[in-house]
This record gives structure tokens, sequence and C-alpha cells, in this order.
């Protein structure tokens, strides 16, 4: 497997890497803007561009695109989070260029048609009530908002039904035509591909797009500590506990990834252990990491009965604490470890993750590496590194509580 690397004139970064054995080609194009970039007012518009890129453009009407990848048994989406959003299309190797044209086309000349970004609407209002009536999903929305104190980094990346209710086609248009037309674009191309074709396919179709100066985002405030509550009417109470952790470019990032393991990020973890196996409190119950540029975020989420609220988090508590004062063991460590490498393995046969690691490389860390590199780096972790990070980050005053649902009366705390 050959990772390699072209930078066009304008700006715009080819990295590919060429699996020997593969029969399809997998390629996507990344801009390094999300809802990060956005402010209150244009709240989800990067989603909504995101949406509108596959309603048509001179060449192809919306059911053209579609039909142009269904009928060579190939797939194409999009994506957007809150610091860039990429579309990619997979296909057989044999139609590569097909992918080249379609991805190319609709970045190029998408014609934001008012009638489409009319019916999208309803689409993307329909996706935010159903992000409304999904306890977890509502509730990270509901934290991210509170944490971060009005910074761009806590607004939903689908946007608010006021927000995408106000966008019309200029508004649309002249923010895709700012924001996503900068320098640091990213293509990014698996398979059995040499690079040098890949390259030069796209520089003949992006070589001549002329890319502003690149985006600066905001930098993060300092996060909001305390309780934020909101009642709803749920079956149970979901609980979010959150707190500083590294940012992507950070050199403890995988020691980061292996102190997660154990505290929340595995059916072996502390907190499922405890909260579900041995106390039966919840069903759902673990910890997860968001890392930006710049920064993260560690969170701890639990769904439970409104009279059982109380006790996960007391139990969530003594979890942090013990992993605070200096209690994960070298074994644990060494788990977590093999856990994320094992993991790690399963996904690189998948050319979608191993085309994100190529994006992530180029975008955020400036690195021009085979994603397997991520073993070693893994390999790398010792475990005075994760206990020097868990005294660091699991202080218990550093964290953020929000909860949603059928909240006690007694309230909530951590």
């Amino acid at each position: 497997m050959t990772v390699a690397r072209t930078l066009l004139d304008n700006g715009v970064a080819i990295v590919t890497e060429q699996v020997p054995w593969l029969r399809s080609a997998t390629v996507g194009i990344w801009v390094p803007v999300g809802s990060r970039a956005e402010t209150p007012a244009d709240s989800g518009v990067a989603h909504f561009i995101e949406h509108m890129l596959f309603k048509g453009t001179p060449r192809r009407r919306a059911v053209d695109i579609s039909r142009a990848i269904e009928s060579v048994g190939g797939t194409m989406n999009a994506c957007t989070s809150r610091e860039y959003t990429y579309f990619f299309a997979k296909s057989m190797e044999k139609d590569f260029p097909l992918l080249v044209d379609l991805l190319t086309d609709i970045y190029r000349n998408s014609l934001f048609d008012e009638a489409e970004l009319d019916r999208e609407r309803g689409v993307i209002l329909q996706e935010i009530l159903m992000v409304d009536d999904t306890p977890e999903e509502y509730l990270h929305d509901f934290f991210n908002a509170a944490y971060w104190g009005g910074h761009p980094l806590g607004f939903p990346v689908q946007g608010s039904a006021e927000s995408v209710g106000r966008f019309d086609r200029a508004r649309l248009k002249g923010y895709f035509d700012d924001r996503f037309r900068r320098t640091g674009i990213v293509v990014t191309a698996v398979g059995n591909l040499r690079h040098a074709a890949v390259a030069e396919a796209f520089e003949r179709a992006l070589s001549s797009l002329p890319l502003g100066e690149p985006l600066v985002p905001v930098p993060p405030t300092a996060p909001v500590r305390g309780t934020f509550l909101k009642p709803r009417p749920l079956e149970q109470v979901h609980l979010c506990l959150g707190a500083p952790g590294v940012s992507r470019r950070s050199d403890r990032v995988y020691a980061m990834d292996v102190l997660n393991a154990i505290l929340g990020g595995s059916s072996s973890s502390r907190l499922f252990q405890q909260v579900r196996e041995e106390r039966g409190l919840a069903y759902s119950v673990g910890s997860s990491l968001s890392a930006y540029e710049d920064t993260g975020v560690l969170d701890i989420y639990a769904g439970t009965g409104r009279e059982h609220a109380a006790e996960v988090l007391s139990v969530a508590a003594d979890v942090v604490d013990a992993l605070q004062r200096g209690g994960v063991t070298d074994e644990e460590v060494s788990f977590g470890k093999e856990l994320i490498k094992g993991n790690t393995l399963l996904s690189l046969e998948s050319t979608g993750y191993r085309m994100s690691c190529l994006a992530m490389n180029e975008m955020f860390l400036s690195r021009l590496e085979p994603p397997e590199a991520i073993l070693d780096r893994v390999d790398a972790v010792t475990p005075e590194e994760v206990r020097a990070l868990a005294a660091e980050v699991l202080q218990r005053d550093r964290f953020t509580l929000a909860a949603v649902g059928d909240l006690p009366d007694t309230g909530l705390s951590f």
C-alpha cells in the first residue's frame, strides 16, 4: 500500500492510497468548513449546502446524479461536521472517471435551484424534528450549547428551525462561494489507483478553480461549568457529563483514547461494568471523545429511570475519582491499547475509514502516512502517560452536567 500527495497550484491537495487488492475506488472531496464557521443567524447553512450539492447542475438533474452512480452499482453521500464538510462516491475501480466527473460537477456547478431549495428545506426541518425526537441526540445538542456558552462549537450541525426557515438562494450561494472556495480543500482516493492518474484527473477538473485564503476558526472559549436541566416528557432521564479533553493535534490524543476505553469506551470499561453489569442501573452507559483542531471534550452518557438518576451520577463520580487518583492499572492500559488496535484493524477493512484517515492527516495534522501508522502510535502509549492524563482530565470540578427528561424532584449534581 502506497500513500502519495500532490499539491495543485491553487492549493488543492490530492492524497491517495493505492491498495492493490481492492476492486473498488472510494473518492472524496473535503472542505474544511463546518458548523464551527457559522454565526447564530446562519446556523445550519453548511449542512443545508451539503444537501443542495445533490440537487442539480446544468448537466444533471437531481435524479440524474442518483441514476449515474447507481447505474454502475455505486453509492454517493455526504456529511457535515463541526469542522469540515465532505462528499464522496464509491464504485468499481473501472468507473473511477465517473466518480471524478460527478464529484467535481456537483462541487463546481451546483445550481442551488430555488424550487429544489424549498423542497429540501422541508427535508431538513424533518431532520431537525427527528433529532428533537431522539433523546440522546437532543441531549448532546443541549449539552454542547450549554458547555460552549455561545461559541459556534455549541451550535447544532443541522441548525434550528428558525435559521433554516430563513435561508434563501442568495444566502446559500453566497456562503458557498465564500466559505467553500478557500485553500485547504483535500481530495482523497483509496483503491487500486495510480496516484499519477488520480492527480491528473483532478488537476484537469479543479486546477482552474480560484480559491481564497484559508478560513481561520474562532478560538474556543472556556467551557461553562455547572448543571443544566431540561424537563421533557420522557420515560427516562438522559445524563451527559463533559470535561475538557485534548485536541486532535495533541501528542496525547492516543493516550486519551486509551483512557476513554478504560473509563467507558467498551463493555469491559469501569463505567459499563459498575453501572450496568454490577448494579443494573442503565441499559446504555459509556464515554466518548470529541477532538477538534484546538480543543476537545470527554463526555459520559447514561440513560436511566428518574429514581436511579442520582445513583448513576454517584457511581460515575466514584469511577472518575478512582481513576483520577491514580487508579489506572498497567493491565487496563494494555487492554485498552489492544482494544483500540483491534478496532482500528477492523476499521481499516473499510475504504471509507482509510479515506477519512488520509483526509484528517492532511487537513489537521500535515502528515503523509498510511492509516496503519495509528497502530504504532497506540503502541507507544505508556501507563504513566495515561495516569498523568487521568489525574488532569478527570478532576470532578472540571465536569459540566446536562440532563434531559423525567427529572427527579430532588435535583441532580455531580
